[in-house]
């Protein structure tokens, strides 16, 4: 049998390799998944964020154990960063620090999402948590927390307070960083 051969010339490979976006060339990957037929393909944006999306998902299984602001920051920043709306979710963990679960609850617009504590009190007994992580995502790049920020994360610390839930942290990624708002001392 004939040994195919996957590998192209530069300019053709290079010609592959480049996605374009609005007639733009945008994109250049050196990742390649294989086609409906079995080529070696250069892998879309969407394909690599699926993957690493699933990657990030086997870096922090259920039971991490989140024992510092820095692991905190990591996985918030992990999940959320490259996010070009709003986005604010949860990390429900037991007595032991260990995530039980991370949900995206609300998303919004490119400045601002509606939370509803209500619902992150639901999801947080719903789950039997001890503890949450709050976050969001700031689509701006600006690190600091806005007074918006500060008055919902009291307002839910409040609103978990009453069913024993502690809020450890507040974490805003803003691009590629995580800023802890109880480092800071807001939390």
């Amino acid at each position: 049998m004939p040994q195919q051969s996957i590998i192209t010339s530069f300019s053709e490979s290079e010609e592959t390799a480049l996605e374009t976006v609005g007639g733009n060339i945008s994109f250049f990957s050196h990742l390649h998944v294989r086609d409906t037929q079995g080529n070696y393909v250069m892998a879309s944006v969407s394909q690599i964020l699926t993957e690493a999306t699933r990657a990030v998902d086997f870096r922090y299984p259920a039971g991490t154990v989140f024992e510092s602001l820095e692991v905190s920051e990591e996985f918030f920043r992990a999940k959320l960063a490259g996010r070009e709306r709003e986005t604010f979710a949860v990390a429900f963990l037991n007595n032991q620090h260990q995530l039980i679960a991370y949900e995206e609850l609300f998303i919004g617009s490119i400045a601002s999402t509606e939370i509803h504590p209500r619902e992150v009190v639901r999801a947080a007994l719903r789950l039997n948590a001890a503890a949450v992580i709050l976050s969001h995502n700031h689509p701006s790049f600006s690190t600091e927390p806005s007074r918006a920020d500060v008055q919902i994360t009291v307002r839910l610390k409040k609103a978990l307070e009453l069913v024993a839930v502690r809020v450890i942290d507040h974490i805003i990624v803003a691009g590629n960083e995580a800023v802890s708002m109880a480092r800071k001392g807001l939390v």
